[in-house]
């Protein structure tokens, strides 16, 4: 932290050991990827309470394409749903998703953050 007590000298150090850090952990580039949230066209199937409240079942997420989601599912970066209750399950927001996951994103808010299953409506 820099504070009125630093003087140019202290701020140069600070800045040098920033640099020096983030070089020593410097990976290959990753591949641009847009995020799933930004893919995805959702398609509302039913109202999202009735599906939020709706009987429900956990299925492989092979299974979960074609049915309708009883959870909200958003990967972060960048936080935004790619799954809300109510919504169609496309293959696309599972590839997504998964994409998100294996990229070392973070899945909130899903039943199974790990993807292997998804909440439906039954």
């Amino acid at each position: 932290m820099v504070t009125i007590a630093d003087d140019a000298q202290s701020v140069g150090r600070l800045v040098t050991e920033l640099a020096a850090a983030v070089e020593r952990h410097r990976g290959p580039a990753r591949a641009v990827e847009v995020a799933a949230s930004w893919q995805v066209q959702p398609q509302q199937l039913i109202p999202p309470r009735e599906a939020f409240f709706a009987r429900r079942e956990s299925v492989p997420a092979r299974h979960a394409v074609g049915r309708v989601s009883a959870e909200l599912v958003a990967p972060y970066p960048p936080g935004i749903p790619v799954l809300a209750p109510g919504e169609l399950i496309s293959p696309g927001a599972v590839a997504g998703l998964e994409r998100t996951r294996d990229d070392g994103g973070r899945i909130a808010y899903a039943h199974d953050p790990t993807l292997a299953t998804f909440q439906v409506v039954c």
